[in-house]
C-alpha cells in the first residue's frame, strides 16, 4: 500500500519506491530505501510528517504516494 494510507503511529516497512531519477536519488539520500522501517508522525493538509532511523522528515502527498509500504 502507498505510504499515505499508513495509519498515524504505525510503523511499517518500505517495498518498493516507485519515484525516478532526481527524487529517487533525493530519497535514498534520506535513508529511504526499500528495507527500512517508516512510520508516520503526523498529516498536515495532506502532506507527512514520518520518522526514518530515528530522523523526523517532511514529505509532500505526491513523493509519499510513490512509496508503498508492507505492515
Amino acid at each position: 500500500m502507498p505510504l499515505t494510507m499508513l495509519t498515524s503511529g504505525r510503523e511499517a516497512k518500505i517495498i518498493d519506491c516507485k519515484a525516478e531519477g532526481s527524487t529517487k536519488k533525493f530519497l535514498e539520500a534520506l535513508g529511504i530505501i526499500p528495507g527500512v522501517t517508516i512510520s508516520v508522525i503526523s498529516r498536515i493538509k495532506g502532506n507527512l510528517i514520518v520518522l526514518v532511523k530515528g530522523t523526523r522528515l517532511a514529505l509532500n502527498k505526491g513523493i509519499a504516494n510513490q512509496l508503498f509500504v508492507q505492515v
